[in-house]
Protein backbone atom coordinates (compact mmCIF):
# COMPACT_ATOMS: atom_id res chain seq x y z
CA UNK A 1 0.00 0.00 0.00
CA UNK A 2 1.48 3.21 -1.12
CA UNK A 3 1.44 6.12 1.27
CA UNK A 4 -1.33 8.22 -1.49
CA UNK A 5 -3.49 5.24 -0.39
CA UNK A 6 -2.76 5.13 3.41
CA UNK A 7 -3.31 9.54 3.40
CA UNK A 8 -6.56 9.34 1.09
CA UNK A 9 -8.00 6.42 3.66
CA UNK A 10 -7.15 8.67 6.95
CA UNK A 11 -8.69 11.73 5.49
CA UNK A 12 -11.83 9.47 4.15
CA UNK A 13 -11.82 8.14 7.89
CA UNK A 14 -11.40 11.36 9.38
CA UNK A 15 -14.33 13.17 7.89
CA UNK A 16 -16.55 10.62 8.25
CA UNK A 17 -15.82 11.17 12.05
CA UNK A 18 -16.38 14.88 11.90
CA UNK A 19 -19.55 14.36 10.43
CA UNK A 20 -20.92 12.18 12.72
CA UNK A 21 -19.77 15.06 15.26
CA UNK A 22 -21.32 17.61 13.32
CA UNK A 23 -24.63 15.80 13.36
CA UNK A 24 -24.37 15.24 17.15
CA UNK A 25 -23.71 19.11 17.05
CA UNK A 26 -26.98 19.85 15.37
CA UNK A 27 -29.38 17.72 17.24
CA UNK A 28 -28.26 15.96 20.58
CA UNK A 29 -25.83 18.70 22.51
CA UNK A 30 -27.27 18.94 25.90
CA UNK A 31 -24.42 21.11 27.66
CA UNK A 32 -22.31 24.12 26.68
CA UNK A 33 -19.45 21.68 27.54
CA UNK A 34 -20.16 18.95 25.40
CA UNK A 35 -20.90 21.86 22.37
CA UNK A 36 -17.37 23.04 23.20
CA UNK A 37 -15.84 19.79 23.73
CA UNK A 38 -17.13 18.66 20.48
CA UNK A 39 -16.29 21.76 18.47
CA UNK A 40 -12.76 20.54 19.82
CA UNK A 41 -12.82 17.67 18.45
CA UNK A 42 -13.68 19.06 14.47
CA UNK A 43 -11.20 21.69 15.34
CA UNK A 44 -8.77 18.50 15.46
CA UNK A 45 -10.22 16.16 13.05
CA UNK A 46 -9.45 19.67 10.17
CA UNK A 47 -6.31 19.94 11.73
CA UNK A 48 -5.14 16.28 11.41
CA UNK A 49 -6.73 16.39 7.70
CA UNK A 50 -4.47 19.59 6.72
CA UNK A 51 -1.55 17.68 8.14
CA UNK A 52 -2.13 14.89 6.21
CA UNK A 53 -2.46 16.94 2.80
CA UNK A 54 0.85 18.81 3.40
CA UNK A 55 2.14 15.60 3.82
CA UNK A 56 1.00 14.16 0.88
CA UNK A 57 1.80 17.60 -1.39
CA UNK A 58 5.76 17.01 0.10
CA UNK A 59 5.38 13.73 -0.82
CA UNK A 60 4.65 14.66 -4.34
CA UNK A 61 7.14 17.39 -4.21
CA UNK A 62 10.26 14.80 -3.52
CA UNK A 63 8.79 12.43 -6.37
CA UNK A 64 8.81 15.28 -8.61
CA UNK A 65 12.02 16.94 -7.44
CA UNK A 66 13.81 14.66 -5.53
CA UNK A 67 13.80 17.83 -2.33
CA UNK A 68 14.94 16.34 0.97
CA UNK A 69 11.08 17.10 2.69
CA UNK A 70 12.94 16.96 6.24
CA UNK A 71 14.33 20.64 5.58
CA UNK A 72 11.25 22.72 6.40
Amino acid sequence: MDIVTVIDYLKKILKTRQDQVNQVITGDVKTFEEYKFLLGKIHAYNEIRQELTDLLHKQELYEDEKIDITKE
